[in-house]
């Protein structure tokens, strides 16, 4: 199967309580446990806290990918969550952060992650892009954008006609 047909379920968000980088990946944890509730809360908070200690999920333009790889069979979740706080997440451009676009997966089948990261930091990259995720105000709307870059959920993925 190639990259391009791997399908996400995709969640979106906004954070209006966020006033740090623990307290927004915290909130983030909580969010990703309702839509994977095999997957404990404690491990899905340690996940992303332990990957942001490796270094900054910053990618620049106000956005930051925190993402995690478990071990539990689960379909890829990318969770798009706007914060009503931007907040310092130690990015190389030193701009605050209030896009988080998270991306989780299983550890069985990696294209999920091999896809997502190269697309969020094109969506970093373009101001255009990352305004529009800034003003989303509805899931449809998340999934059109990032299907733009070539993130689809079942809705949008492109028909594979012969």
């Amino acid at each position: 199967m190639a990259l391009a047909s791997v399908s996400f379920e995709i969640d979106f968000t906004i954070d209006r309580t966020s006033r740090s980088r623990k307290a927004a990946l915290s909130s983030l944890a909580q969010r990703i446990g309702s839509c994977r509730p095999d997957i404990s809360l404690h491990d899905i908070s340690n996940c992303l806290l332990a990957r942001e200690k490796l270094g900054s999920t910053a990618i620049g333009s106000g956005v930051a990918a925190p993402h995690t790889i478990f071990k539990q069979s689960c379909p890829p979740l990318v969770q798009v969550t706007q914060l009503k706080y931007a907040i310092d997440f130690d990015a190389s451009d030193a701009t605050p952060v209030d896009v988080l676009l998270s991306v989780v997966g299983n550890r069985h089948d990696l294209r999920w992650l091999h896809l997502a990261l190269p697309r969020f930091a094109k969506l970093a990259e373009a101001p255009e892009l990352a305004a529009r995720l800034r003003a989303a105000k509805s899931a449809s709307a998340v999934e059109d954008i990032l299907a733009s870059v070539g993130i689809y959920s079942e809705r949008t993925l492109p028909n594979k006609a012969a």
